[in-house]
């Protein structure tokens, strides 16, 4: 009898172990959201929204993000700064500085400017269909995993 209850105390106190692990940064991320600290990203299209425009498929910039900071490629240059997110969804871009390369190939500094100017302008982030959509006024930037 005495193994039992050891038994079924191990089981209670491993399941209160995991349930509290799996809620130390708070309550779970609301629908839509993610947190996105430590994740990083690969840009699938951007622009307005209804109508994007795929990005290059030899220039895919990408977004790396820390706890408070964020670096990647623009396509042609790299680039890095810090964010703030929250749970309802918002973001903001601080400052963000990048090289200065050209690149000649055709579309790719467009790209790096669209690209660029959506994330200085960005207000809201959401996690659709596997996707990570970042929007405000400079348009709507669609990226996959990395």
């Amino acid at each position: 009898m005495n193994n039992l209850i050891i038994r079924i105390s191990i089981v209670a106190v491993g399941t209160l172990a995991l349930t509290i692990a799996g809620c130390a940064n708070g309550e779970p991320a609301p629908p839509g959201r993610i947190d996105l600290a430590d994740t990083s990203w690969v840009l699938e299209a951007y622009g307005e929204p209804g109508n994007l425009t795929s990005a290059l498929p030899d220039h895919q910039p990408t977004i790396a993000f820390g706890e408070d900071n964020v670096s990647g490629f623009t396509g042609c240059n790299v680039y890095g700064g810090d964010y703030v997110s929250s749970r309802d969804g918002t973001i903001e871009f601080g400052m963000l500085i990048q090289t200065e390369m050209a690149c000649p190939e055709p579309g790719v500094m467009e790209q790096e400017a669209a690209f660029m100017n959506a994330l200085r302008l960005a207000q809201q982030y959401e996690y659709v269909d596997a996707q990570l959509q970042i929007s405000g006024d400079g348009g709507l930037l669609v990226f996959t995993r990395g």
